[in-house]
């Protein structure tokens, strides 16, 4: 294939970091070096080893016609890069095409890899005067005539290879051609599966344009985490009262994610986002008889967040009319077989809801009124009889509109949508298993494998059929009809489609889908055979993975199939390899039981407060995003700490203001106790105190409310006997007796006796005061009556002496 290593090191970038950065288009300046190891790491195995170049560095970059029937000439384009360390006069370029036709893919990839291959010299050119470091293009055109293409029944792929020379400098490029001999073959029935999961979304308008893209494309189905939904500001349901979701484990998950979500119990991070008809697959959607105008969702005063809104609804809007099925994940693409085999059926309930609550309408996702509401009409179900026999909506007219810049078709009806199948798992690699299986396996469940699981028992020299039935029992394939339903990928197709390649390799990877695809179809082409894939999670959506989608479908011995129509498609006839328990591995088991335990601890506080919705949903978004089946155990142990620390920050939020010493000289009194919440919801408290010695009694605790982001005081009435320092706790704990702090203590000195001296010395101090006032007035009383007794003679005198003077004047 296409050389990408320079003599002096320097190698492409896209197989240097998995998904990551592109090789470099002609004329662009060289990337910086990376070793064969790195580039090898992001190579599909199928693509065969790079070739080593010495001086010279060749890139196919396009084929004309991709698959050759009955044009004239072969026209191949690329560029070579002069990397050695002197200019070159003249650079000689031949071409060379494989004699024969691979029989099967690891014979293409030794195709890919023969340094000596047999092959037929089709054409020579050449280049001249090119400078040290240049990057120069080449067109080489070739007639058709001049390629071994005769026998027609060796149609299909053929390497080519380009090489360049010029003295001791070399190097070489290989691609693929396909020919098509218009050999009559029963097509191949080939389907996809894309996922698009938050744990690596980018969410810019590239991705979601492509997105669109392959929502839109046949054969394609998208898996879609949930959380990559934009919801509009409209409420979805009612809201239900609540419970604290339940964390405790269990035997098995009691519920499977088709399960309805009025039937998986209560989450209180979930109430307002629930329907309860759209727990299954192909569950009743409403359909206006006449298209009622939608309510618009309420308009953002600030015109950036208008903006954004108008571009998430136009979003949406176009994703459920594009898209014909969409496969519902659990949130943050949530490992079903580890919470299956954690037993754990809290987190499977929530999982199950998720996958139950995915929307399907505009309506559904917030970006209209619900149906109910005044401000919107309530039309009308009509609902149609689908293949399986649930009901499912009639689809109405589409009306064109544009978003981004692209023209799309969007749905006429805010209750139109497409079909979500909720009732798909996708495990883990090690999870997968017997043990996740036989809670799976319903009739109407199917669950996809991982690549090189349910590979052929024995070598057979054809593909076998894609849906494989298991018996969950012993993990060996079914042939009558029973067991639980799986697809088995082509591994090779699968890797292909999530690998990021660009400039040459772009080429090459749409081309050997072509030629994997021509390699099936020839094992037996008389007989189609069912061919399934599913791109890695984390797999980079881009308009890279749209050509490589088209290529894959491209070819005419490909016909489409829907994920629904490969489900129920004819099971294999080939024993498989047996498949065992699943494992699950000791970080993940961690994981699920530490933020299982925070739960447990976080329902004491949610009950506490006014609002247990609120403190559940702060800190449950996090919980299935932690156990996504992307991550590695480690990782998902470090997001499931993130998730415990949060709830251990929320439980030390309610904590007790330090205080110094206390002077107690009461036999009873109110203590004061400073309480401070930074939780931002207010909540019941009860305070009590707790001393070390039993000369201070507290009274049991006082219940509080404690105001959101302030500090409350709480007084606690204590009483004391005797006198003495003593240490005394704070305990701060809930209603349901969570303690939330009982760090604090503080020291109390106690003289109890003061009381009863102070008591008596007052009340001798009145009684003196009492007898001296009885003294005084006594002895007042005595001078008034002294006074008065004086007055009374000087009185009789005075009386005496003025009648005798009278008597005297009188003749």
């Amino acid at each position: 294939m296409t050389r990408r290593a320079l003599t002096a090191g320097v190698l492409c970038a896209a197989m240097a970091l998995p998904f990551g950065l592109g090789l470099n288009e002609a004329g662009a300046a060289p990337l910086p070096t990376v070793t064969s190891s790195q580039s090898d790491a992001s190579r599909p195995a199928i693509m065969g080893t790079v070739s080593e170049d010495s001086g010279l560095s060749v890139s196919i970059n396009s084929l004309s016609p991709r698959i050759i029937t009955d044009e004239n000439e072969l026209v191949i384009t690329g560029t070579v890069r002069n990397d050695s360390p002197t200019t070159l006069a003249n650079i000689s370029l031949e071409v060379f095409v494989a004699n024969e036709t691979p029989i099967s893919v690891p014979a293409l990839t030794t195709a890919l890899t023969d340094d000596e291959p047999d092959a037929t010299h089709a054409a020579s050119s050449s280049l001249t005067d090119v400078a040290r470091g240049a990057t120069t293009s080449f067109e080489i055109r070739i007639p058709t005539s001049s390629l071994p293409l005769t026998d027609a029944e060796e149609w299909g792929p053929r390497v080519t290879t380009v090489t360049a020379t010029s003295g001791e400098y070399s190097g070489k490029d290989r691609s693929i051609i396909v020919w098509d001999s218009g050999a009559q073959v029963s097509a191949s029935r080939v389907s996809a599966v894309i996922p698009w999961t938050s744990t690596s979304a980018t969410q810019d308008q590239g991705e979601r344009s492509a997105v669109l893209s392959l929502a839109s494309a046949s054969g394609i189905t998208l898996a879609v985490d949930p959380l990559l939904i934009p919801r509009g500001p409209q409420p979805t349901a009612t809201p239900t009262p609540s419970a604290s979701p339940s964390a405790s484990p269990s035997t098995s998950p009691s519920t499977s994610p088709s399960t309805d979500a009025g039937q998986s119990g209560s989450d209180p991070a979930q109430s307002g986002q629930s329907d309860a008809e759209s727990g299954q697959s192909g569950a009743p959607t409403a359909s206006p008889s006449a298209s009622p105008t939608p309510t618009p969702a309420p308009t953002a005063t600030d015109p950036a967040q208008r903006a954004r809104d108008l571009q998430s609804e136009a979003f949406v809007a176009a994703l459920l009319s594009n898209a014909t099925e969409i496969i519902a994940l659990p949130e943050g693409d949530a490992d079903l077989g580890a919470l299956s085999l954690s037993g754990n059926t809290g987190f499977w309930d929530r999982a199950s809801r998720s996958m139950a609550d995915f929307p399907d309408t505009l309506r559904k996702a917030g970006w209209v009124a619900p149906a109910n509401s005044p401000a919107s009409p309530s039309p009308s179900a009509s609902a149609t009889p689908s293949p399986s026999g649930t009901p499912e909506a009639t689809p109405t007219p589409s009306a064109s509109t544009t978003t981004a810049g692209q023209s799309t078709t969007t749905s006429s009806s805010p209750d139109s949508g497409p079909s979500i199948l909720r009732n798909v798992a996708w495990p883990a690699d090690t999870t997968f298993g017997t043990s996740f299986l036989s809670g799976f396996s319903s009739s109407n469940q199917i669950t996809i494998a991982p690549v090189g699981a349910l590979t052929p028992a024995e070598d057979v020299p054809f593909t076998s059929y894609a849906r494989v039935n298991v018996d969950p029992a012993t993990g060996e394939t079914s042939t009558d009809g029973t067991g639980a339903r799986t697809l088995a990928q082509q591994s090779d197709i699968a890797a292909i489609l999530s690998w990021n390649a660009s400039g040459g390799d772009e080429l090459d990877a749409e081309q050997a889908l072509t030629a994997i695809t021509a390699i099936i179809t020839r094992e037996r082409p008389a007989s189609s055979r069912t061919i399934f894939a599913a791109a890695q999670r984390g797999t980079v959506i881009n308009e890279r993975l749209t050509g490589r989608t088209k290529a894959l479908f491209s070819p005419r011995w490909v016909s489409a199939m829907s994920f629904s129509e490969m489900a129920a498609s004819e099971p294999t006839d080939v024993d498989r390899q047996t498949v065992g328990a699943g494992v699950l591995e000791a970080d993940t088991e961690t994981a699920i039981s530490a933020m299982a335990s925070s739960l447990t601890m976080l329902t004491p506080l949610a009950k506490a407060t006014d609002d247990a919705d609120a403190v559940y949903a702060s800190v449950t978004p996090q919980i299935l995003p932690a156990l996504s089946a992307q991550l590695t155990p480690s990782e998902q142990l470090d997001a499931a700490t993130a998730v415990t620390s949060q709830v251990t920050t929320m439980l030390s939020a309610v904590t007790v203001e330090p205080s110094s010493a206390v002077n107690l000289i009461n036999k009873s009194a109110n203590f004061p106790v400073l309480v401070r919440n930074n939780l931002p919801w207010p909540v019941r408290v009860d305070v009590t105190l707790v001393p070390d010695d039993p000369r201070l009694r507290a009274t049991p605790a006082q219940s509080q409310t404690l105001a959101a982001q302030g500090a409350t005081t709480v007084e606690v009435p204590v009483g004391a006997i005797g006198s003495g320092d003593i240490e005394v706790t704070y305990k701060v704990t809930t209603p349901d007796g969570l303690v939330l702090d009982d760090s604090q203590t503080v020291t109390v000195r106690m003289r109890a006796g003061w009381e009863d001296a102070i008591t008596a010395v007052i009340a001798s101090l009145f009684g003196l005061l009492f007898l001296a006032g009885i003294t005084r007035s006594l002895r007042k009383r005595a001078a008034r009556k002294a006074q008065a007794a004086s007055g009374d003679a000087d009185t009789t005198d005075i009386t005496t002496e003025t009648e005798t003077a009278t008597t005297k004047e009188t003749p």
